[in-house]
């Protein structure tokens, strides 16, 4: 423990918290007010300070479940959807020291879903494989290498076996290959040109090989690197982009409709977000940031208001609010972001279809109150739409 306290007073100094109030964000002149799009309906208790937060039907009964780390009790929560917005009492999974990620996968080739969590304080990695009604410890424990920040879960490798990517803190990644028997190789281990903190896949050049996008972060160089998947579990580093000024957590959406992933990352330090498009030749450009709210901790990005662009919704941990921004599909959003009270300190938040009802809804793990929040997705008002606003004329 006292190793994450310092570990996070240094994040503290290196990344500015104090330094900057605000993000020097540039937004539409003009402000479009926007209506409550959710509605807090519900809780769901979990261990102590949760924060990283997956859903998923992990049980296979039709009803999403929710999965989240505990990491002030070195435990996580399993916790099983009824299928009408309401949860059952989590079930306690006992993990390493500090839970702080975790990347969903069928790691032994039954079709059921199983998962890795990081833990940041003895830095392993325990998988765990479903039974399908909970899960068993696989017994193995994985070391990626010093410092692991996150992980993500995928077939990098092309050989139809779930691998892992992890970014650690000093300058690399490590790829952990996958077994097929819940097992996995030695890490392999590939130098990244800052910090690395977020990790997240796709195939952002649509040649269907899978690609790695990393947040880069720190006191040198940051932005994003990608790592183009060549096949075979090779890759061919990128350049630097520009991607945020301490980017630490990182997500996929398609923001202006063109069929390619691009990116948004949050710098939760200095209270922005970037959105990052992609150019479709292997290049990114980064758009300016903006402001969602305070201490932007985790983002979801769906298509809230029906319009078939994507929207975004933001724990704010230091507001105790969601924020919700509409997309006009050109990578930018409304102005100013609508605002949803919530439990102290937002963290990890998914979007799902919890109540069955057709409509996406979020869940929120709420670390100082030990619950997650349920918001209910709420009908769109008669008539609601979203224009974008004609830009101001420039001063002759």
């Amino acid at each position: 423990m006292f190793l994450k306290r310092f570990f996070l007073f240094f994040l503290v100094i290196l990344f500015g918290l104090g330094v900057s109030g605000c993000s020097e964000s540039k937004p539409p002149k003009k402000k479009i007010k926007i209506p409550r799009l959710f509605l807090l309906s519900g809780i769901a208790e979990t261990g102590k300070e949760p924060s990283f937060l997956v859903t998923e039907d992990f049980n296979s009964d039709g009803n999403l479940d929710l999965l989240v780390t505990n990491s002030g009790e070195h435990t996580l929560s399993y916790i099983k959807g009824n299928g009408d917005g309401t949860f059952q009492n989590g079930i306690t999974l006992k993990t390493g020291a500090d839970p702080i990620c975790i990347a969903v996968g069928d790691f032994n080739n039954d079709n059921l879903p199983d998962f890795a969590e990081l833990n940041y304080q003895d830095q392993t990695i325990y998988t765990f494989i479903n039974t399908g009604n909970s899960f068993r410890n696989s017994g193995v424990i994985l070391k990626p290498g010093k410092i692991p920040i996150n992980l993500t879960a995928a077939d990098f490798n092309g050989d139809r076996l779930t691998d892992l990517a992890v970014s650690l803190r000093f300058h690399k990644i490590a790829f952990l290959w996958g077994k097929g028997n819940g097992k996995f190789s030695e890490p392999e281990h590939h130098p990244v040109k800052g910090q690395p903190t977020g990790i997240v896949t796709g195939d952002y050049d649509k040649d269907g090989l899978l690609d790695l996008a990393v947040a880069l972060a720190g006191t040198g160089r940051t932005g994003i690197q990608l790592f183009w998947g060549k096949g075979g579990g090779q890759f061919l580093p990128s350049k630097l982009f520009k991607g945020g000024r301490q980017p630490l957590t990182i997500i996929n959406l398609d923001a202006n409709g063109d069929g390619y992933d691009d990116l948004l990352t949050s710098s939760n330090s200095f209270h922005a977000i970037t959105m990052i498009l992609n150019n479709k030749d292997r290049t990114f450009t980064a758009l300016e940031d903006f402001s969602a709210g305070e201490f932007p901790k985790f983002a979801a990005a769906y298509d809230f208001t029906n319009d078939n662009i994507p929207d975004l919704a933001i724990s704010n941990a230091t507001k105790d609010t969601i924020s919700v921004l509409i997309g006009f599909g050109d990578g930018t959003f409304t102005y100013p972001a609508k605002e949803h009270p919530i439990e102290e300190y937002p963290q990890g938040i998914v979007v799902g279809d919890f109540n069955k009802d057709g409509k996406m809804d979020l869940a929120v793990s709420c670390r100082d109150k030990n619950l997650i929040s349920i918001m209910t997705k709420r009908n769109l008002p008669q008539g609601f739409s979203i224009e974008q606003p004609e830009p101001e004329a420039e001063p002759t």
